[in-house]
């Protein structure tokens, strides 16, 4: 499983994280509030779980130096190794399950749902993000390891045929995403050896910032269309 984060403070990647924490708050209604956060090698979501101080937070990932990296870290965190496509858990373990920019990175994804269904106790809540447009997938997507990119209609059909719900599903990048088309379709004529390093530096700027702050605001607000899929999904009782 490879994870990959585009940067700590590049703006889309502030907005999940802070769509993730309202999530939680919104959607995450269990009492014991174990949340597992699947692919954390990145470590940036951990801080923001941990001010809230009423979860309590579990990171994992499959690449064992990422973990090790972060248990040092984080003393008081308990972090896990394991691959989702072979869960090691017989019963569920958490309330809920964190996957951002993880499923686009598993070549069997709707095994890998079938699994994050098995972690979650009932009526527990998977909040995911995907990168969205599947037409534009390409030489950038690749280089990070995608296998794909999604278009909301394919990702929540596949959520519910895993056992799951749909309570919110919006778009990250709404604003900004005629200029992120004409870009990527760009990169798919002219081959870039640095495609990913010019299109994360050059993304990063004011007008987005101010973008995506706005977005964040907006965050119960379904976007038709976007750069990344972003969905919370609860957890039918009973459900295999």
């Amino acid at each position: 499983m490879f994870h990959h984060h585009i940067g700590a403070n590049h703006p889309i990647d502030i907005a999940s994280r802070e769509i993730c924490i309202n999530y939680l708050k919104d959607f995450n209604k269990n009492k014991q509030n174990v949340v597992l956060e699947i692919g954390c090698s990145s470590g940036y979501l951990i801080d923001k779980i941990k001010m809230k101080k009423k979860y309590n937070y579990i990171g994992s990932d499959a690449v064992k130096n990422h973990i090790v990296k972060l248990s040092e870290k984080y003393k008081d965190v308990p972090f896990l190794i394991f691959d989702l496509l072979k869960n090691p858990f017989k019963k569920p373990i958490c309330d809920a399950l964190i996957m951002l920019n993880v499923l686009e990175h598993i070549k069997n994804d709707d095994a890998a749902l079938l699994e994050a269904n098995k972690i979650l106790n009932d009526n527990g809540v998977l909040i995911i993000e995907v990168p969205a447009g599947k037409f534009l997938y390409g030489d950038y997507d690749k280089k990070l390891k995608q296998f794909r990119r999604y278009n909301m209609g394919e990702i929540t059909k596949k959520i519910e045929k895993a056992g799951f719900t749909i309570e919110r599903k919006t778009h990250l990048g709404f604003i900004v995403y005629p200029l992120f088309v004409i870009v990527k379709l760009f990169n798919k004529l002219f081959k870039d050896k640095n495609i990913v390093i010019k299109q994360v530096k050059n993304s990063n700027n004011f007008f987005t910032k101010m973008f995506f702050n706005l977005e964040k605001k907006l965050y119960k607000i379904n976007f038709p269309f976007g750069i990344r899929c972003y969905i919370c999904a609860r957890k039918l009782n009973n459900s295999k």
